[in-house]
């Protein structure tokens, strides 16, 4: 398993420097406020719709404070072009107020304090202490999930296959020691997901990791 989790580790990285979608605006910073709100605005959302208007909403609102200050009706309007704007302004406004009120318009650097906050799940808790704070924690939706069980040939012990231990065990594993590093993997496991292994007919032709996967093995048999 180590040589697997070696082997994945630097093929990821690897791709991520030729072919990762670095070109994308969050990408490009480390700032809390700014990976928080991409974390928000990329649910249910790709990536190439959300980069132009990140650039127009962090313009408009600079800073936490600002948004707390902004009338709701405002932020409405500036997330209508993304779809799902009342559910996301509502959000990224209880947000801000309690940021602002609680943690002096910071955002805090701690699982334990960011899994409190309103709106705020494991994946985008984990995604803010990795992308924003160079911590080394894994970061594991469905896409990652596809991935997994595909190159391991692991089964999910749960219906919501992202809560199966064995996923989350092989996911700790995966997410390298170095903050910067982790950052890089798990940016480019995102990419390859959305590029590469995707949900149907996945490009397995592209892949830098077909000489291990398992999936790929039993895909030739048949």
């Amino acid at each position: 398993m180590d040589k697997l989790i070696d082997f994945v580790q630097n093929k990821i990285i690897e791709w991520y420097e030729k072919r990762g979608r670095k070109y994308l605006y969050w990408r490009k910073h480390t700032d809390p406020y700014t990976i928080l709100i991409a974390e928000i605005l990329l649910k249910r959302t790709k990536a190439e719709t959300v980069a132009p208007y990140i650039i127009r909403f962090l313009k408009k609102y600079p800073s936490l404070r600002d948004l707390a200050k902004a009338p709701l009706e405002e932020v409405e309007n500036m997330l209508k072009p993304l779809g799902l704007y009342r559910q996301r302004a509502l959000h990224v406004k209880k947000l801000a107020n309690v940021l602002v009120s609680k943690y002096g318009g910071k955002i805090p650097s701690s699982y334990e304090e960011l899994i409190n906050l309103p709106g705020i799940g494991e994946y985008t808790a984990n995604a803010v202490l990795c992308f924003a704070y160079r911590k080394s924690v894994p970061i594991v939706d469905t896409n990652i999930v596809r991935i997994i069980t595909r190159f391991f040939g692991v089964q999910p012990s749960r219906s919501e296959a992202r809560r199966s231990p064995e996923i989350w065990e092989i996911a700790k594993k995966l997410t390298p020691q170095n903050g910067e590093l982790a950052r890089k993997f798990w940016w480019g496991m995102i990419d390859f997901a959305a590029l590469v292994c995707i949900p149907q007919k996945p490009k397995c032709w592209l892949c830098p990791l077909k000489e291990k996967c398992y999936y790929y093995a039993r895909s030739r048999k048949k």
